[in-house]
């Protein structure tokens, strides 16, 4: 009962941020523009109503039916979500723009700055959408202890939540595929949220992940819990991925260890889960994949020699890498050494919610061993 009662209040909380978001943008357009008419303010508040009620409404839809308009309607809805973050972004820049200049005797036209603030939220809105979808490949030399002498220059990919579903699709992920093979790697690993909460036939999405020339190994993020484990691992049981599912798989001395994870409500402590798997040998070399980036000092009393994980996307829309790097402590991208351990944690590929990026773009990471 008290979990339903955090869900439904943080579900409050979260519906109330966005409601004002919504009022705050008003108030800016009605504010900077000098809109006096009652009709006119109508006009804008019904367009907000309309804009801000699509997230719900194509939600909604894309789980009941998986066709063009559904897709098109997500895809546009979550492209207004991203919109009305940048718009708070710099309509906030322009009322501090404001309240400097009154304090300081200038008195800048409010009309001309509005609509600076909404064409610098459209370029950014633009340039996040781009970014979204023209992945990046980020490369890395990793030292690892006892390396063996097979894997010394060799090549592990990774990638992380690439969110197939109703925005990323099949093509998307060829277009990826393109790129990992260009690198040729010796392993590809994906740390989780391949696939989102769509209701759709996710079998469709995954065709080319099969012309990857590359061992696939893979780990559960929290997205697979939401869309259903017997549905994911059945459409991945039809592909060359093989899951790792606290379980580990040995290449020429190399240890790939992953982890799952964890249901509701379910706490899990991978130094009690690792030593127990098959073949696991505590002074080999290892990489762990595990879809959020924490159990850092866990991972380090077993051993594990490289952690790889995603979840973060880097806060995906600024300003929230901000909080994300709160929440996990400085963990939330990139790469960090402490002695014989290493991670790195990646922006990932696709996206959650709106299909746009201005924190970071979307990444394969290419790892080259040392």
């Amino acid at each position: 009962m008290k979990k339903i009662m955090l869900f439904g209040l943080m579900f409050l909380t979260l519906l109330l941020l966005f409601l004002m978001s919504h009022w705050f943008v008003y108030f800016s357009l009605v504010k900077f523009f000098g809109v006096k008419t009652v009709l006119t303010k109508n006009v804008i508040a019904g367009i907000l109503i309309v804009l801000g009620g699509s997230f719900f409404v194509s939600t909604f839809l894309s789980h009941v039916r998986d066709n063009v308009f559904s897709r098109g309607y997500y895809f546009s809805a979550g492209v207004w979500v991203g919109m009305l973050v940048n718009l708070l972004l710099f309509f906030a820049i322009t009322w501090g723009i404001l309240f400097v200049g009154s304090k300081i005797n200038f008195v800048p036209n409010k009309m001309f700055l509005a609509i600076l603030a909404i064409i610098a939220a459209v370029i950014y809105s633009a340039y996040g959408v781009f970014n979204a979808f023209n992945p990046k490949v980020t490369s890395l030399n990793v030292a690892i202890d006892g390396l063996p002498k097979a894997w010394i220059g060799k090549k592990i990919v990774q990638i992380s939540d690439v969110h197939l579903g109703h925005v990323y699709r099949a093509d998307y992920l060829t277009q990826v595929v393109n790129k990992i093979n260009a690198l040729n790697p010796e392993v590809v690993v994906i740390t989780g949220d391949l696939f989102d909460g769509t209701d759709g036939n996710i079998d469709s999405f995954l065709a080319p992940i099969n012309k990857i020339n590359a061992p696939i190994f893979f780990s559960m993020g929290n997205h697979e819990t939401y869309l259903g484990l017997d549905n994911v691992y059945a459409a991945i049981g039809k592909t060359k991925i093989t899951p790792l599912r606290d379980s580990l798989q040995v290449i020429d001395g190399l240890q790939f260890i992953g982890i799952d994870y964890p249901l509701r409500g379910e706490a899990r402590d991978i130094t009690k889960i690792i030593p127990k798997m098959e073949n696991w040998d505590q002074f080999s070399p290892s990489i762990l994949l595990m879809h959020e980036p924490l159990q850092i000092e866990n991972a380090k009393k077993v051993g594990i020699s490289l952690q790889l994980s995603g979840h973060t996307h880097k806060g995906q829309l600024f300003p929230f890498g901000l909080i994300t790097s709160l929440i996990f402590g400085g963990y939330d991208y990139g790469f960090k050494r402490e002695g014989s351990y290493a991670i790195y944690t990646s922006s990932g590929l696709g996206g959650w919610g709106p299909p746009m990026r201005t924190e970071h773009g979307s990444e394969i990471v290419e790892i080259t061993l040392r």
